[in-house]
Formats: C-alpha cells, sequence, structure tokens
C-alpha cells in the first residue's frame, strides 16, 4: 500500500457494500452507511475502473448495449466475499457478546461502519478499531464530511503493524487484557507474508484473555499455484495488483487447524464455499455465488 494514500481496497470495499445494500434483494449483507463514507468522485473513479474491467475481460457484454448497471454488478461479483464476511462476522460477534464478550477489536478497519450503525451497543461493547494512519485519517475525515458523530464507545487506534505488535497497539487503547475479546481480521491475510501473520496471531494470543475469539478470512493457498489457468482467478489478481495492494498469501485449509494450534489458537469453523453457499447464498436470482477460493475461519485462544 502507498505509505501516504489510504487503502484503495477498503475504498472499494465501502462502495461494494453500499452498491449491495442499494440495489441487491434479498441482501447478504447490509451497510446503510457504507455510502456516506463515499464521494462522488470515489464512485466515478471505482465505475470506470470496472467498467474498464468488464470491456477488456468480457468484451462480449460490453458490446452487448448491456446497461451500465449489469455491467458493473458483473465486475462486483468476484468481491462478493465482503458480503459474506462482514455478515459472519457480525453475527458471531452478537453470539460472543450473548457469551459476555463486551469489546471488539477491528484489525484492519478500513471504513468499517459497525460501531456507527449500532448505537444500542454503546453501553455494552467497547469497539477498537486498527489501522494503517493514513487509512484512518480518510476515514475520520469522512465521518465528519458526512455529519456523523462518532460514538463514545468507538477508540481509533492508528497504527502500522509491520513496525510494530498488535500487543503494542493496544497497550495505547482501553482494551482490557483480562476480559475476553472478539477480534476481527478481514480481507488481511492474503496481503501479508507467512511471518507476518504468525507475528500477528502471537502477539493476539499474548494480550487476549482465555475464550477470545478470532474471525479472518483467507483464501485457499491453490490460488497461488501459477498453473491454475482460471480467469476469475487471473482478473482479481491483476485487479488488486493495478491498486497497488498485491495478494501473496492463502492458507492450506487442511492444515489450518494445526497451524493455527501452532500458535494458541482453537479452529472453531472454517466455512468454505459450499458452506458459505448454503448459508448467504440459497434460493438467489441474480448469480451472486460464493468466491470459489475464499474462506471464513474462526478460532477461540487456548
Amino acid at each position: 500500500m502507498d505509505e501516504g494514500r489510504a487503502s484503495r481496497t477498503a475504498i472499494a470495499t465501502a462502495y461494494f457494500r453500499a452498491h449491495h445494500c442499494k440495489h441487491a434483494n434479498p441482501k447478504i449483507f447490509e451497510d446503510s452507511l457504507a455510502g456516506a463514507l463515499l464521494r462522488a468522485d470515489d464512485v466515478a473513479s471505482l465505475e470506470r475502473f470496472l467498467l474498464a474491467g468488464v470491456a477488456k475481460h468480457n468484451p462480449e457484454l460490453a458490446a452487448s448495449g448491456a446497461d451500465r448497471e449489469t455491467r458493473i454488478g458483473l465486475a462486483l461479483r468476484g468481491l462478493v466475499v465482503v458480503l459474506a464476511r462482514a455478515r459472519f462476522t457480525e453475527e458471531r460477534l452478537a453470539e460472543a457478546m450473548r457469551d459476555g464478550a463486551a469489546q471488539y477489536v477491528i484489525i484492519g478497519a478500513g471504513l468499517d461502519t459497525f460501531a456507527l450503525r449500532r448505537p444500542d451497543l454503546r453501553e455494552r461493547l467497547r469497539v477498537i478499531e486498527i489501522d494503517h494512519p493514513a487509512t484512518q485519517a480518510f476515514k475520520r475525515g469522512r465521518i465528519r464530511d458526512a455529519g456523523l458523530e462518532p460514538p463514545p464507545n468507538l477508540h481509533f487506534a492508528p497504527a502500522d503493524l509491520e513496525r510494530e505488535s498488535l500487543a503494542e497497539v493496544l497497550s495505547r487503547t482501553p482494551f482490557d487484557r483480562s476480559r475476553p475479546a472478539f477480534f476481527s481480521w478481514l480481507g488481511v491475510t492474503m496481503y501479508l507474508t507467512d511471518a507476518a501473520i504468525r507475528a500477528t496471531l502471537r502477539s493476539l494470543r499474548s494480550v487476549s484473555a482465555a475464550g477470545s475469539q478470532l474471525v479472518f478470512d483467507y483464501l485457499d493457498r491453490a490460488v497461488f499455484d501459477t498453473a491454475d489457468p482460471s480467469p476469475a482467478r487471473a482478473r482479481l489478481f491483476e485487479t488488486v495488483r493495478r491498486v497497488g495492494e498485491p495478494m501473496i498469501f492463502g492458507f492450506d485449509p487442511a492444515a489450518l487447524e494445526a497451524e493455527l494450534a501452532e500458535e494458541g489458537f482453537r479452529l472453531l469453523e472454517d466455512l468454505g464455499p459450499e458452506a458459505q453457499s448454503e448459508l448467504y447464498y440459497r434460493n438467489r436470482t441474480d448469480g451472486l455465488q460464493p468466491t470459489a477460493t475464499a474462506h471464513l475461519a474462526r478460532a477461540a485462544v487456548v
């Protein structure tokens, strides 16, 4: 990521959440505030990018006379995991809160709007957002521009996790190490090295009370096989490379449980495409289906 600018994938994620909220029925995930954090120039730039991708990778559709919204919708299908992972996370957070969790740490928060959307939880849940200083400054500016007020239970923690540990970052926040917490780490692991991922897991484990939980998404390591001829894979990898945030890492689903155990975690769930389809994509008529190589995982600190 460019050190001086907000994450482009964070902006794209917010755009897709806003687009889905406006156009989809039924909705996989409903984010009523994502669009409020985007300006017209953000939307115009992203839509030009998406339409250019359709023209390059699906020239038949581009030449077919299909309307603009249809072409944009097709271009967004490859990003559908951002909807499933958000719903999965917030559903599991609600379960954890019923079991007593009272603090929620969002690692790589981007333009997440959870704390803004849930004023009902202000007295029950402390929310800590960790992200790169440039992305977090961008987000705070957009919250102000939208006339929104950050709730008192939301705490921003600007940090570069390539230069300091998660434990160091949390030491600057109201995070309570003695109480179980719920962590989300979405849209991050695929951009990190194996060493950086393990370091973050160890650091998270070091500050977490037993019973704390972590939700994260990951790519199946097989997707990085250069012999894979999948056009969808090629488009996805090219798209993130073009915005300066190339994907470089995936877990092996068969080895995930053992790898997490090495770092002090117990795997609770690992939802591959089939499980996601059953939970979030049944009876849809809009062509949305799970991202073929994306997994949603939940683990507990032991």
